[in-house]
């Protein structure tokens, strides 16, 4: 049901929902590749390295079947009479960016009922900057009515195309080499209800996209009759004003929801830095007006100049994206080094601090040289803390179903097992103590698993995660067996251990889940071969936060 308020049209729900109603599910009227997206195959969006050509128009494609897949079809005689050739692999390539526009616009005599639907969505023309306006100008104006020939279509109507992608397309997903965030293929569908869905910081509805690109929206929460129906279109791990900079130069519009406003955001103190003069969490007084400079500390009441902490927040933000510009070439020291430099001055949940902690938190136990086997102490309890702090920071700005929540508890049960696996090893702990160590890890498993999408819609990542997290669970009560049949540790016979377990007490179930991938568990060394569960090569974007 579609209501209308100041800013637009939105949905609203007909009727009291519970939590999981199935409230859309559709076909997408469109797909193609994204405005930022490195070479991809124009059939599956899948990445391409030029092996295969199309045998009509020359572009990259995957295998024959992709060549006649009737979403390429639709351009690829006219990209026969260009001398357009894909080359370059590894970065972004602007030479996709007039793809989608192109398929939209050919819809106008192709398939009359599709383009209505397309090209009644708002499209924001007059709030176009100029920098984007100069971008699509060059890549898609230009090579649509002079490279193509196509000067049926205006310039105008060129635009307006570009500006519907950028507000209403969501985010697919797409399999890559991920070698750096510039390489990752992108590609991105419109859809015909979904897009009128307003967006929340805390959203009541989850998105979720098949394999076949059909989306799902189910609600997070139960939703009341009449209450507005909404997504999450931005990085919830984000601060308030980035956050906010981000939804109003792609969508156009600044956000003033519960979150947004609460200077604390929702007691996350994502925003937050450290007060000097006490220690306590610094957060604004006024979260909404960007030019304010009223920043207190919540113990001393100590008031701090804005331009510093502002100063200090883009400083931060431009040393996180450079090392996410390469993150998989990054040494895992550097981001160790951030953390070090700046915990003293931002809150431990700052965002700059959580994207760094995301990463080692993920890092630890998987990049060469740093297994979980080869781990010190040190980052082993570096990674269980990371985990915990990530785990109840996405309780609270992400809560019920994030899949980012279920990949922490997974890398927090497989550090527990590693610290366990040590200590009966050296003799520290005894054989019931082993079982209570794993028997907790396998409470940690079965909390991740209730934290990944449990309606089985078809998305391919929530699945495979979900298979990965069950096979460790096979893997642990089979290494459970094995110590509770095994003859008692002669070191510990008739003595308590002298160092107990530590950390296999997990923090508050959250309630959440989101894109990422589960960690690979090390098994005993009982087993004489290792599973390794088959790894995606996609990024994820479950929640179907909207193309840029």
């Amino acid at each position: 049901m579609a209501g209308k308020r100041v800013f637009g049209r939105y949905l609203v729900a007909n009727g009291d929902l519970p939590m999981g109603h199935l409230v859309i599910s559709e076909e997408p009227i469109l797909t193609g590749p994204s405005y930022t997206t490195s070479a991809l195959c124009l059939g599956c969006f899948d990445s391409v390295d030029g092996s295969y050509r199309c045998k009509g128009c020359n572009w990259p494609l995957c295998n024959r079947k992709c060549e006649t897949a009737g979403s390429h079809q639709l351009e690829c005689a006219m990209l026969k009479t260009t001398d357009i050739d894909i080359t370059d692999f590894v970065g972004p390539n602007t030479s996709y960016q007039f793809i989608t526009p192109l398929r939209c616009l050919l819809l106008k005599s192709r398939d009359p009922a599709r383009w209505k639907l397309i090209s009644g969505m708002e499209s924001h023309t007059e709030d176009q900057t100029r920098e984007y306006r100069m971008e699509m100008g060059r890549n898609v104006v230009r090579v649509i009515r002079q490279t193509l020939g196509m000067d049926e279509f205006s310039e105008h109507e060129i635009m307006k195309v570009c500006g519907i992608l950028t507000v209403n397309a969501f985010e697919l997903f797409t399999t890559g080499p991920n070698k750096d965030r510039d390489s990752t293929p992108r590609a991105w569908a419109v859809y015909p209800t979904t897009y009128l869905m307003n967006h929340d910081c805390l959203a009541n509805t989850l998105t979720s996209i098949d394999s076949k690109n059909k989306m799902h929206v189910r609600t997070r929460m139960p939703v009341k009759k009449g209450e507005a129906l909404t997504a999450e279109y931005s990085e919830c791990l984000w601060g308030t004003e980035i956050r906010r900079h981000q939804l109003h130069r792609y969508k156009y519009f600044w956000c003033s929801c519960q979150r947004c406003r609460d200077p604390t955001e929702l007691g996350s103190f994502i925003s937050s830095h450290r007060c000097t003069n006490c220690g306590g969490n610094v957060v604004a007084t006024k979260p909404l007006d960007f030019n304010s400079t009223g920043f207190r500390c919540e113990s001393c009441r100590v008031i701090i100049r804005g331009e510093v902490l502002k100063g200090t927040n883009h400083q931060v933000e431009e040393e996180v994206f450079e090392l996410e510009s390469k993150e998989l070439e990054t040494p895992i020291e550097e981001y160790e080094d951030l953390v070090e430099r700046h915990e003293s001055i931002l809150h431990p949940n700052h965002y700059a601090m959580l994207r760094c902690k995301k990463f080692l938190a993920h890092a630890y136990g998987r990049q060469p040289g740093y297994s979980l086997a080869e781990l010190s102490e040190d980052r082993l309890n570096k990674k269980m803390e990371m985990c915990r702090t990530l785990i109840d920071t996405l309780e609270i700005v992400s809560p019920r179903f994030n899949d980012d929540t279920a990949h922490f508890l997974y890398e927090l049960h497989a550090a527990l097992v590693e610290v366990a696996r040590r200590r009966h090893d050296l003799g520290l702990i005894s054989n019931q103590e082993m079982v209570v160590a794993l028997t907790e890890a396998k409470h940690i498993l079965h909390q991740a698993l209730k934290h990944l999408y449990p309606w089985n819609d078809g998305d391919l990542r929530d699945l495979e995660a979900e298979s990965k997290a069950k096979k460790s669970l096979e893997a642990l009560d089979g290494w459970i067996e094995l110590v509770e049949n095994s003859k008692p540790n002669k070191q510990l016979e008739n003595t308590k251990p002298t160092k107990p377990v530590e950390n296999t007490k997990p923090t508050k179930p959250v309630e959440n889940t989101k894109d990422s991938k589960p960690a690979e568990q090390d098994k005993p060394k009982q087993e004489k071969q290792q599973h390794t569960a088959k790894k995606s090569k996609g990024k994820r974007k479950r929640k179907g936060g909207k193309g840029k």
